[in-house]
């Protein structure tokens, strides 16, 4: 009988991992089938939210049709997962349904948990959705000057150069057009330090550079108390800070079907366990966990280049041990690409795995450039055309 295996997710995991498998059912004539539940129609690329907020790029640019995976071979299954039951190996839909499966991948990535902080739902914008960066897009076209706060209230948060790949970019727009503002990010305190410094020194001074050509500054915060959106102030536990415009990052909170404690990470319940060497649940074996929502127990970063690497690994894992195929081994470095004011640059971090948990050895900059800029937008529509076409 075909071994059913499941992703629950069409986010850069569930796109990964399911048609890894598919090219390996065709190249060695495997008996499994591959399925993807998601609760949309829409396969999205994140990154390109950016743009949307800040160039006004259309929604319809940045997501091909999840459907699409199954001229591959992959079977589609659009509709929002309420239950895990992992003893009856089923996923419950939210009209009823029920998936089966002998494996599962869960990559559902995180949730925007605007409800932690009173005041944070309702004050300023962000482009952690779609909808939300269109109606972000329309406010900085009004903006007409003044203090600009970018307010990161948590670490980690959903990928760790945002509030600072933003300010360069933002920056950069603001002078061209000839607005007067100062960019202020609000960064959690971290041993004496701040948020910039989190991939190391190479790629701070790259930011520095931007920083002091576009006026941004950084002020670490003890904590956040909450927002008043009327008076157009944040309030930390050590000051207060006034804003003309606030752009908020996202306290990351796990997805409501993981709000439960058979899958919450004891020590930090924003997130979900997952063991490091293979990223299975601890007491399941037939779950694996790669999606943003299990990477800092993990040791990685929650950024779509980690949940690349991580579920490759755990489906190559899953193929060696069920049909001898696949190539097992650790995807170390890894690399991205993102805006720097004006331009674009890669950086690569190298993460060695010590048999109980990732490590970051070191980050650094391999290449800035206009050209990387085009990279960017080039790798990430040529994703999506994999899946329009």
């Amino acid at each position: 009988m075909a071994k059913r295996i499941v992703f629950l997710g069409g986010g850069t995991g569930g796109i990964v991992g399911s048609l890894a498998l598919a090219e390996a059912k065709k190249k060695h004539n495997l008996d499994l089938e591959v399925t993807v539940i998601n609760k949309d129609e829409w396969h999205y690329m994140p990154p390109l939210w950016m743009d949307v907020a800040l160039e006004g790029l259309p929604i319809e640019k940045t997501r091909a049709p999840i459907k699409n995976l199954e001229k591959y071979g992959v079977n589609v299954v659009i509709g929002e997962a309420t239950k895990i039951n992992p003893d009856e190996r089923n996923v419950e839909i939210a009209d009823g349904r029920k998936v089966e499966y002998d494996y599962l991948f869960v990559t559902l990535g995180l949730r925007n948990g605007w409800e932690a902080y009173p005041g944070l739902a309702e004050a300023g914008y962000h482009n952690y959705d779609p909808e939300a960066a269109q109606v972000f897009n329309k406010a900085l076209n009004t903006f007409k000057g003044g203090k600009v706060v970018i307010l990161v209230p948590e670490v980690p948060f959903r990928c760790g150069i945002y509030p600072m790949e933003f300010a360069s970019v933002l920056g950069y727009k603001l002078k061209v057009k000839g607005i007067n503002a100062k960019i202020t990010i609000l960064s959690p305190s971290m041993n004496g330090m701040d948020i910039s410094w989190g991939l190391g020194p190479d790629i701070k001074r790259l930011w520095n550079k931007y920083f002091n050509r576009f006026g941004v500054e950084i002020k670490t915060h003890e904590g956040i108390e909450r927002v008043d959106p009327e008076k157009k102030v944040v309030v930390t536990k050590n000051y207060e800070e006034p804003y003309d415009l606030l752009v908020k990052v996202p306290p990351p909170r796990p997805p409501k079907v993981l709000e439960d404690p058979m899958f919450l990470f004891e020590h930090d319940k924003r997130f979900v366990k997952a063991r490091p060497r293979d990223f299975r649940h601890p007491e399941y074996d037939d779950i694996f966990l790669t999606g943003e929502h299990s990477m800092p127990p993990t040791g990685l970063g929650t950024a779509g280049v980690f949940i690349h690497a991580a579920t490759s690994k755990a489906v190559n894992l899953l193929l060696n041990e069920l049909y001898g195929v696949g190539e097992v081994h650790e995807h170390t470095p890894v690399a991205c690409v993102a805006y720097s004011g004006d331009k674009g640059f890669m950086g690569v971090c190298e993460v060695t795995f010590d048999g109980e948990k990732y490590n970051w050895q070191k980050c650094y900059n391999v290449m800035e450039s206009f050209a990387m800029k085009l990279v960017k937008r080039a790798f990430y529509q040529g994703w999506l055309d994999r899946l329009r076409m």
